[in-house]
């Protein structure tokens, strides 16, 4: 299979849907284009009751994903969705698949009648970004820390009791230089991120991570972050993402008529555009250089409506609007905890 278009890279959205959530402006029946990956954090945009959202991504097989995930919120009962995406225990996900498959398109059915396994597995295992982390959870991490310590540190206790146990158990010499290894940027290139999306990182990989991931264990937020549950025990634990929570399940199938799944890039998708009130735009800048950067600013500013918001996240490559023009962009600022704490910054810009 080419890596590019015929696997799935991310099973789930490793962004933070509910920081997300808090950059989208006030606009009634707003027009919104996002990066589809895994579906998650587009679903959770539904939650804003659009008029219009654009899920777009340049793998089609990302979009099958989320095809699987809209027939599961439209057949299936909060619980029995939970189930059979992976959340939850089942034993016959691949019987509800071939229940709920008559909502999603031949081609995404041609696919997942050859992919039963991964449906079997529980689809929000099934990336390659997931078995990444499982490799770490399984290979690397048993022989750093317990069951018991990797508890203890996710476990309900004061910011001192936090800080105590991670400098004096977690935060080991074998911890340090295993995590160093396993995150580094050779080893993530080869099973964890494509190589074409690291090219533009210039710092040290290993050591940013390490350093990001350092600041947030240390931290009470450590206890109640779900990605980092999921990176450590291969289930969300304690808390689930916006789009997976029971209070929000009816609302987003209620609004999930207003998606159109687009094939292509993100220029692609907003070029036939009157206009677009918010963009979700992932991390989509780390792959670019700063000339494509520069380009792909000027394509989009015609799209943004005026007061419209543009949110992305950057990682490792520098990348921000207001760089280049300040005074058309204005920098958003939101006191929350990004889950996703191995990014550098959550980047909300307003028109």
């Amino acid at each position: 299979m080419n890596e590019n278009v015929d696997i799935i890279k991310y099973a789930n959205c490793w962004e933070d849907a509910d920081l997300l959530l808090a950059s989208v402006p006030s606009v009634a029946r707003g027009h919104f284009l996002s990066i589809a990956s895994g579906g998650d954090n587009s679903f959770a945009l539904l939650l804003k009751d659009p008029k219009q959202l654009i899920m777009v991504d340049m793998n089609v097989v990302q979009l099958y994903l989320c095809e699987l995930k809209i027939a599961a919120f439209l057949n299936l009962s909060y619980s029995e969705m939970l189930a059979f995406i992976g959340v939850h225990p089942s034993g016959n996900r691949t019987d509800v698949y071939h229940q709920i498959k008559k909502t999603m398109s031949l081609a995404a059915q041609r696919y997942w009648n050859s992919q039963l396994q991964k449906i079997e597995d529980g689809i929000i295992h099934a990336g390659k970004f997931e078995r990444y982390f499982k490799l770490f959870r399984t290979k690397v991490l048993p022989w750093i820390h317990s069951r018991k310590q990797i508890e203890t540190l996710l476990e309900k206790k004061s910011p001192e009791a936090q800080l105590r146990f991670y400098h004096e158990v977690w935060n080991s010499w074998s911890w340090r230089f295993m995590f160093r290894l396993f995150f580094s940027k050779a080893v993530m290139g080869r099973f964890g991120r494509t190589k074409e999306y690291l090219r533009q990182v210039e710092v040290p990989v290993a050591e940013f991570i390490f350093n990001q991931a350092d600041r947030h264990l240390k931290s009470v937020d450590a206890q109640s972050n779900y990605f980092l549950h999921f990176i450590f025990t291969g289930e969300f634990k304690v808390n689930l993402p916006p789009y997976l929570r029971e209070e929000n399940f009816e609302a987003i199938r209620e609004n999930l008529n207003c998606i159109s799944l687009i094939h292509g890039t993100a220029e692609e998708a907003f070029i036939q555009q009157p206009g677009l009130d918010f963009f979700n735009l992932s991390n989509i800048f780390e792959y670019m250089d700063k000339m494509q950067f520069e380009k792909f600013e000027s394509a989009i500013r015609p799209k943004i409506n005026t007061g419209g918001v543009v949110s992305y996240w950057n990682l490792m490559v520098d990348r921000r609007f207001s760089d280049l023009d300040a005074k058309h962009y204005q920098r958003k600022i939101f006191d929350l905890t990004d889950n996703g704490f191995f990014y550098k910054r959550f980047v909300s810009e307003q028109v």
